[in-house]
């Protein structure tokens, strides 16, 4: 199993470019890169993509993923003028993740209101037929797209997300499956991983609570992470797993996840799994 690092916690810090080598150097690789503007955007013209590009296979340094921040972008939004945005910024997401060799784009699927969201069944219309445009652009240039587990989408839980992705009918179509969103909507993320493996791309790692929607360091929080490792290898995992976690002191507290997930075996101490001190 690949375990790569996300960017998300250097985003507003430093460029992307100069976050990979940190991460590099503790051991992380095939990355999963925000698109923000200062960090990576779209305004680096054709020589400085390229120029990148060099420099990142120089350095041995493999994208596995780019992900566009969901806050402004609504691929199921009712307003036609917001879904075009949306499927316009992530189609540049595509060509740029092409051009750095970055083997897929995260999407998030759409966004609702939890107050009094629109038609089920005319927000999830909406969303395929935006993600069609997009896996027509994909297929055009061998990426994939990974469709995330997200609470603030119509589609939260594995159970709803899992058909929905199959519905599209692609091969480039698959789940960016977040443990720490999982677990705050509810759901068991070793029964989902079991069940629903084969159609995921990506794992993304980090720990919440229940009560409170977190990314943290590991231990921190309420996700079985020794179970839902042991069920990722169980399950053959081909993707790769990403430590998201967002933290003040990211390079420790991801170089600590690392050496918990070098444990071979799970201990259990008052009941619940624990990792063994690497």
């Amino acid at each position: 199993m690949k375990t790569g690092g996300s960017t998300f916690s250097f985003m507003w810090l430093e460029p992307a470019a100069v976050a990979l080598r940190r991460m590099a150097a503790i051991g992380l690789n095939d990355f999963d890169v925000l698109l923000v503007p200062g960090h990576l955007w779209f305004d680096l013209d054709a020589n400085s993509r390229r120029a990148l590009r060099r420099a990142l296979d120089a350095d041995g340094l493999r994208l596995d993923s780019l992900n566009l921040p969901a806050i402004d972008l609504n691929l199921a939004s009712v307003v036609p003028q917001v879904r075009d945005h949306a499927v316009a910024t992530y189609v540049q997401a595509i060509e740029l993740a092409a051009e750095l060799g970055a083997g897929a784009v995260v999407v998030v699927p759409g966004r609702v209101s939890a107050l009094l969201p629109p038609p089920r069944a005319e927000t999830i219309a909406r969303l395929t037929d935006a993600a069609g445009i997009l896996l027509r652009r994909a297929g055009q240039l061998g990426c994939k797209l990974y469709f995330e587990l997200h609470p603030q989408t119509p589609l939260p839980t594995t159970d709803l997300l899992a058909p929905w992705v199959s519905s599209l009918g692609s091969a480039d179509a698959l789940i960016a499956y977040d443990v720490a969103n999982a677990v705050f909507v509810g759901e068991d993320p070793v029964a989902a991983i079991a069940a629903h493996a084969a159609s995921i791309g990506q794992y993304h790692l980090s720990d919440t609570t229940r009560t409170n929607w977190r990314h943290d360091p590991f231990g921190r929080g309420e996700v079985p992470l020794p179970a839902v490792m042991d069920q990722i290898r169980k399950s053959g995992c081909t993707g790769t797993a990403i430590l998201e976690i967002i933290s003040a002191d990211p390079l420790t507290d991801m170089g600590e996840a690392l050496a918990m997930m070098s444990v071979d075996e799970p201990a259990t101490s008052g009941g619940q799994v624990m990792f063994r001190p690497a």
